[in-house]
């Protein structure tokens, strides 16, 4: 009998280890692409700094009065006082002090209010959504005729009903800002309707709860993301228009729209009480809406496959 002869054996390829990056670091891989973004988110991070700690990095009481100091320039300009480095106003109040401290209004109205409209705004698109007929022809109607009025007319109509107050005010501005949250909640939750995950859902038996919150809602997260980052700085902006109204924050509480409703009467004698909180808007608000354009990047699919 012959020898069986022994068949050279043949070398398996190995697949190759493909090490996907994590969630958290391919979100970070997408934002930190727009520089934008990424100073923006700076310059908010340079913020909620200075609204958690204003205690101790302003240098006086946001209240406190300096009568001898009277309206006296910031430090580099002529006139100006090192003790005093943004200057004060027209009752001898500190400004850069007052800044600090405003910051902790303006976030917290911004965030309670995107809160307080994100969540109705939420359970009423999917309302919409599931119930396309009767529940959710309802509320369409009434969101259109909510976005049929101005927002800061609207916010102006609440507030006179409600009366001035840092509540009421947050009030106002969530129920400005809830047809937006209600119609993309909706669109969404369609949209994801009609696909099979949640054709093969109702086949295994998920109930309606299940469906909602649990399907369709994490699919939806992605555009509400980014339209409450950017209803955070349009809520920044209304509470500046309601104090400069009168109607926001009541003084003496350092808030930047009451800032600049007590500082108008100083525009041509002395530019620093209007132009300071003024530009600390601006520059907030175009932070947070850079951050908004950063989380589009980072979230919409499309933009990373186009990547």
């Amino acid at each position: 009998m012959a020898n069986a002869k022994t068949l050279p054996t043949m070398a398996v390829a190995e697949e190759p280890v493909i090490n996907y990056p994590s969630p958290l670091k391919e979100f970070w891989l997408g934002f930190s692409h727009n520089k934008g973004a990424v100073a923006g988110l700076a310059f908010i991070c340079l913020i909620v700094i200075c609204a958690l700690f204003a205690p101790w990095l302003a240098p006086y009481s946001p209240i406190e009065q300096f009568r001898d100091h009277l309206l006296t320039p910031p430090s580099w300009a002529q006139g100006g006082s090192s003790a005093f480095l943004l200057g004060t106003d027209e009752v001898g109040r500190d400004i850069l002090s007052r800044l600090i401290h405003g910051a902790r209004l303006s976030l917290l109205i911004g965030l309670s209010s995107v809160v307080m409209s994100l969540v109705p705004g939420i359970l009423m698109g999917l309302l919409a959504a599931f119930f396309p007929r009767w529940i959710g022809q309802g509320i369409m109607r009434l969101m259109d005729i909510m976005m049929a009025l101005p927002s800061l007319l609207l916010a102006v109509a609440i507030m006179a009903i409600l009366g001035p107050g840092l509540i009421n005010a947050m009030i106002a501005i969530a129920v400005v800002s809830l047809p937006a949250y209600v119609r993309l909640t909706r669109a969404s939750a369609m949209t994801e309707l009609n696909k099979d995950y949640v054709t093969a859902s109702r086949v295994a038996g998920a109930g309606l709860f299940r469906l909602m919150l649990i399907t369709v809602l994490p699919n939806c997260m992605a555009p509400l993301i980014v339209h409450a980052t950017m209803s955070f700085s349009s809520a920044i902006l209304e509470i500046a228009a309601l104090g400069f109204l009168g109607m926001g924050v009541q003084p003496p509480t350092p808030e930047w729209g009451t800032m600049l409703a007590s500082a108008r009467d100083y525009i041509e004698s002395a530019w620093w009480v209007v132009t300071l909180p003024g530009l600390t808007i601006l520059l907030s608000v175009l932070a947070i809406n850079l951050m908004g354009d950063g989380l589009r990047d980072a979230l919409d699919p499309k933009l990373k496959r186009a990547a």
